[in-house]
């Protein structure tokens, strides 16, 4: 787990891109399944 972690710190370190790839792969993660239980809960109580 600590090779990974400073794994991470070197990637994020050579480019930006990769330090603020996983956080916005966990925030679209986020928002779509929100979506999804808002949108099913919305049609469930539509019916």
């Amino acid at each position: 787990m600590n090779d990974f972690v400073k794994g991470f710190i070197k990637g994020a370190k050579e480019t930006p891109r990769g330090f603020f790839a996983p956080a916005v792969a966990i925030w679209r993660m986020l928002i779509d399944t929100s979506d999804s239980l808002t949108k099913d809960k919305n049609s469930v109580r539509r019916t």
